[in-house]
């Protein structure tokens, strides 16, 4: 069984949508566990319109976002653990995809897809592919990993004994705390691979903006945190000295950081399936 740890908080323009992606995917054998972090808005009410028994609602109270996380990887019962936020979309047969990837590729511990964004009120135009060629191709995101972010969270599918050997997320951090998981997967011995096709599309809206002074502390804290990866990851010199460049990328105007996403990082494969 794979179990969905969705967090929310004051998600009521979403979380109907997020939850609707889930209940239609291809393999039904899952669990939704969505842990609600004090919403103060009407997102209980909408969660609870959802009469599917899959759905398991956990009123956390406002305890943030790594304590809520740990809280799901606690309250899951399935052999995967599947992430979503709650203002995210997943592809029909994302868990179908990435079920049988982890099964082929018995060497990785978990599986991401590459950044899929868009935004608002849009709705994502799914690239099509090759189901076989999904289930059968994946990269090692090492040497990513001391760049940059190169995963997008809500795409990460996990076995759950792997989450209990790293002792979940880090409670004691703020941001960051998907990159900080991917690092330590890593310093445990562990492989974390992307697939090749988007099987998860992030959401771009207003809310996820910071103020200035939040921006700059965030991009602080993930320089640090590179530097940490570089260090773990066996990076040498040449990583060392493209930090300050990334640290000009990150401090760049929102729209200008997603002009360059949507034109490099982002793949939108042409293969049909």
């Amino acid at each position: 069984m794979i179990s969905v740890l969705m967090t929310s908080y004051n998600a009521q323009d979403y979380i109907a949508d997020a939850v609707r992606s889930i209940l239609a995917q291809t393999d039904p054998d899952f669990e939704c566990i969505i842990i609600d972090d004090g919403s103060t808005d009407d997102t209980i009410r909408i969660v609870k319109q959802f009469c599917d028994p899959r759905i398991r609602l956990i009123e956390a109270g406002r305890i943030g976002l790594a304590r809520a996380l740990n809280l799901g990887v606690r309250e899951s019962r399935g052999e995967f653990i599947a992430r979503h936020d709650a203002d995210d979309l997943s592809h029909p047969k994302r868990f179908e995809i990435q079920k049988a990837t982890m099964q082929h590729f018995t060497g990785y511990s978990a599986v991401v897809s590459p950044l899929y964004a868009f935004y608002a009120e849009d709705v994502p135009h799914w690239p099509g592919f090759g189901l076989e060629k999904a289930r059968t191709s994946l990269n090692d995101v090492r040497k990513k990993l001391m760049l940059f972010n190169p995963v997008v969270h809500t795409s990460l599918f996990v076995r759950r004994d792997v989450m209990e050997k790293i002792r979940g997320y880090d409670e004691s951090r703020a941001s960051q705390l998907d990159w900080d998981l991917y690092v330590r997967l890593y310093e445990n011995g562990l492989r974390l691979g992307s697939l090749k096709v988007p099987v998860a599309a992030k959401r771009i809206h207003a809310r996820q903006f910071f103020e200035r002074g939040a921006r700059l502390r965030y991009v602080f804290d993930g320089v640090v945190l590179q530097r940490r990866a570089i260090r773990a990851l066996g990076g040498g010199l040449v990583y060392h000295a493209l930090l300050p460049l990334w640290f000009a990328y990150r401090m760049l105007p929102h729209k200008v950081r997603m002009w360059v996403k949507r034109g490099y990082f982002s793949r939108r494969p042409g293969a049909r399936e």
